[in-house]
C-alpha cells in the first residue's frame, strides 16, 4: 500500500473531503496466513458511481481452507459491489451479498470459514457490514469505540443474562463462550451486524478495520495512540506494536485504516 493514498469523496453534512487510507497484513507467529484484505477501484470514475469498500477477512480451518475462502469473500464481496443496485438500500443490499456468498461456499465444499468486515463509504455516509468477531473501530478525539458487535456466543449468553436466564457467572463460565456463532462457511441463516443508517464521518476521524490478532494483541489505549497517525502511517505503527510483543503464539493479524480529511 502507498504511504498517504488517498480518494475525494464529499459527505454530506460533513466538513470531510477526502478519504486516506493505509493497510498492513502480517502472518505474525503462525506457519501460515489465512487473514485477506481488500479495496475496491480507487478511479474518480469508479469511486463516483460504486462508493469506495475495504474489506477484511480472517480465514478460519488451518492450512489452505481459511486462506481460500477469506480470498475468496474479498474477490467476491468487491465484485458485487460493482454491481451493487443503487434503488436498493445499502444495508439490505449487504446482508444479500453475504448470505449470497455464505451459500456459495457452503455449495462449493470449501472447508473452513472466515470472518469479515466490510465499510462501504458513500457520499451519505459509511456503512458496515461484520460476521464473527473481526471489528470495525472509530477512532474520534480521546476515544476508540466498536461500531459494531461480535458474532460469538458470549454476546448471545449476555443477551440471557439480562434476560434473566443466566446468571453472569454462569456465561463468562460457558465453555462454548468464546466460540463464533456464525461465520462465512456458516450452516444456517446468517444475520450479519450491519447499520442501518449511514455513519456521516467528521473531519479528522479514522476508521480502522481489523482482524481480531491486532486487538487482541493491543489493548485500546495503544490502538487508540497509534491511531493519532494519519492513515499509512497509523497501520505501520499498529504492525510495530504487535510484533513488539513478541508473543510466540500471536495470529495472523491484518488492520486497514481509513482517515477522514478535508
Amino acid at each position: 500500500m502507498k504511504r498517504n493514498s488517498y480518494i475525494r469523496m464529499r459527505f454530506a453534512g460533513s466538513r470531510a473531503s477526502k478519504i486516506a487510507f493505509g493497510c498492513i497484513n502480517n502472518q505474525g507467529a503462525r506457519n501460515y496466513q489465512e487473514d485477506s484484505f481488500g479495496f475496491s477501484s480507487v478511479e474518480p470514475a469508479e469511486v463516483k458511481r460504486q462508493g469506495f469498500t475495504a474489506i477484511v477477512a480472517d480465514g478460519m480451518g488451518g492450512l489452505s481452507g481459511g486462506a481460500q475462502i477469506s480470498g475468496y469473500f474479498v474477490s467476491a464481496m468487491l465484485e458485487m459491489q460493482k454491481n451493487r443496485d443503487p434503488q436498493v438500500p445499502v444495508n439490505i443490499y449487504l446482508t444479500q451479498a453475504i448470505r449470497m456468498i455464505n451459500n456459495s461456499v457452503l455449495k462449493s465444499g470449501m472447508r473452513g470459514g472466515t470472518t469479515c468486515a466490510t465499510a462501504v463509504c458513500l457520499p451519505s455516509g459509511m456503512y458496515w457490514c461484520t460476521v464473527g468477531d473481526s471489528r470495525i473501530y472509530l477512532a474520534r478525539g480521546s476515544s476508540l469505540t466498536a461500531l459494531n458487535e461480535d458474532t460469538d456466543y458470549l454476546n448471545r449468553l449476555l443477551e440471557r443474562v439480562i434476560t434473566g436466564e443466566l446468571s453472569y457467572e454462569e456465561a463468562s463460565s460457558d465453555a462454548k463462550k468464546d466460540a463464533l456463532a456464525q461465520y462465512i462457511g456458516y450452516k444456517g441463516n446468517i444475520v450479519p451486524d450491519v447499520n442501518t443508517k449511514p455513519f456521516v464521518p467528521r473531519n479528522g476521524d479514522k476508521i480502522l478495520i481489523c482482524s481480531d490478532g491486532v486487538y487482541n494483541a493491543l489493548p485500546a489505549a495503544e490502538l487508540l495512540s497509534a491511531l493519532e497517525s494519519h492513515a499509512a502511517e497509523a497501520a505501520e505503527l499498529i504492525e510495530k506494536r504487535v510484533l513488539s510483543k513478541g508473543y510466540p503464539d500471536q495470529d495472523n493479524f491484518t488492520a486497514i485504516v481509513l482517515e477522514f480529511m478535508k
